[in-house]
């Protein structure tokens, strides 16, 4: 190999390194821009909603000054315009709307007859009531002939066992 070519496959490769880094670089310095850029938005952004809250804290500052030192919640809110206007009349027509109440300018709905009530099932029949035995009372019910009642303690003297 002749050392003119060796030194031509070097140029050659260094040239391509240094192509290579120059696009290194040039990412770098982009994304530093861009990082640089966001920093100074987002410092921007800070500095006025700061600004902003030591305008609004100066501002409850010199009223609650104004109002003798108390610093309560009618001093310190935003002054109100009142002008008797609660807000009722926007909704109204959108309520009645939904209501289904008509102005007199519409047209009327077509009427339509309730439907007939639904018929009344018959009752069936009441069975008659069977005939009951007279039970003795007290104790001796249960021995005059218990109908099963395991549960029916109604009639148990507890304090004599």
């Amino acid at each position: 190999m002749n050392p003119e070519e060796d030194l031509a496959r070097l140029r050659h490769k260094l040239a391509g390194l240094e192509r290579e880094n120059g696009d290194r670089m040039y990412l770098v310095d982009n994304r530093a821009a861009k990082a640089i850029e966001e920093s100074r938005t987002a410092g921007d952004k800070l500095k006025q909603e700061t600004g902003a809250a030591l305008a609004a804290r100066s501002e409850e500052k010199r009223r609650a000054e104004a109002a003798g030192g108390w610093a309560t919640e009618s001093t310190l809110s935003e002054k109100v315009e009142d002008d008797g206007d609660f807000g009722f009349e926007e909704d109204e027509t959108e309520n009645e709307r939904r209501a289904g109440y008509r102005t007199a300018e519409e047209p009327p709905i077509a009427y339509r007859p309730p439907a007939p009530p639904a018929p009344v099932p018959p009752q069936p029949p009441v069975p008659p009531a069977p005939v009951q035995e007279e039970r003795p009372a007290g104790r001796h019910r249960r021995a005059a002939g218990a109908r099963g009642d395991d549960d029916d303690f109604a009639n148990t003297d507890w304090l004599a066992t």
